[in-house]
């Protein structure tokens, strides 16, 4: 069973905490094509243990080195995925590489969506030339700062659902309380980039940590 991505938009910003597994803070990356431990091992992951996992819920979280990550991962099916908390490792490697390698290979396509050290989430979507277009909460992807190719309609499409999901800021349609603004508009995000990516990935497994974890090393 799984229940699109809304839902952690929906908790991004509500501290709530779950014992074994995740709820608010998440950060998820995937992409399409890779298998899920292959992908697990590009960033970091020790082959033997991303091919025998533990369980997140058992896994011994206090025993890994500050900064680095205990991630879920699994497969959507076309899309393999990682989850963690807070930030993304895929964006720190692409942050210490200086953008000559993020991690995919020809063909590959990717999407990220972050935390990292800002309040809201970042979105990145790398198509299968390699292209990327990326944005910050609200943001359209077409009209960013830095111009980007789309020679595959890729950005476009999303850019197109994330509009009619309300989550660009001039589509989108208000809240009762201006407080709850980003929130909402985090949920939209996270919804228009499931349905869009034919993204949809079990909450209650989740929650309740019952996905498979790898440490993740930070790369920084």
């Amino acid at each position: 069973m799984t229940d699109g991505l809304a839902w952690m938009g929906e908790h991004w910003y509500s501290g709530a905490v779950v014992k074994d597994g995740m709820l608010s803070d998440i950060s998820l990356t995937a992409v399409r094509g890779v298998d899920p431990v292959d992908f697990a091992v590009r960033l970091g992951a020790d082959r033997t243990a991303a091919e025998h996992p533990p369980l997140f819920k058992d896994f011994d979280r206090l025993s890994v080195d500050l900064g680095d990550s205990v991630a879920m991962f699994g497969r959507a099916g076309e899309w393999s995925y990682v989850l963690e908390v807070e930030r993304s490792t895929w964006h720190l490697v692409l942050l210490d590489r200086l953008g000559q390698d993020t991690l995919l290979g020809p063909g590959e396509e990717l999407v990220c969506l972050d935390r990292f050290l800002d309040e809201e989430p970042w979105v990145c979507r790398v198509d299968a030339v390699g292209e990327v277009g990326a944005g910050g909460l609200g943001d359209s992807l077409l009209e960013s700062a830095v111009a980007v190719e789309d020679r595959l309609g890729t950005f476009a499409g999303l850019d197109a659902a994330m509009r009619r999901a309300g989550a660009v800021r001039d589509t989108f349609p208000g809240c009762e309380d201006p407080e709850d603004e980003a929130e909402e508009l985090a949920k939209r995000l996270f919804a228009a980039v499931g349905e869009e990516l034919g993204l949809s990935l079990p909450r209650r497994e989740i929650e309740l940590g019952l996905l498979p974890a790898v440490h993740l090393p930070s790369p920084v």
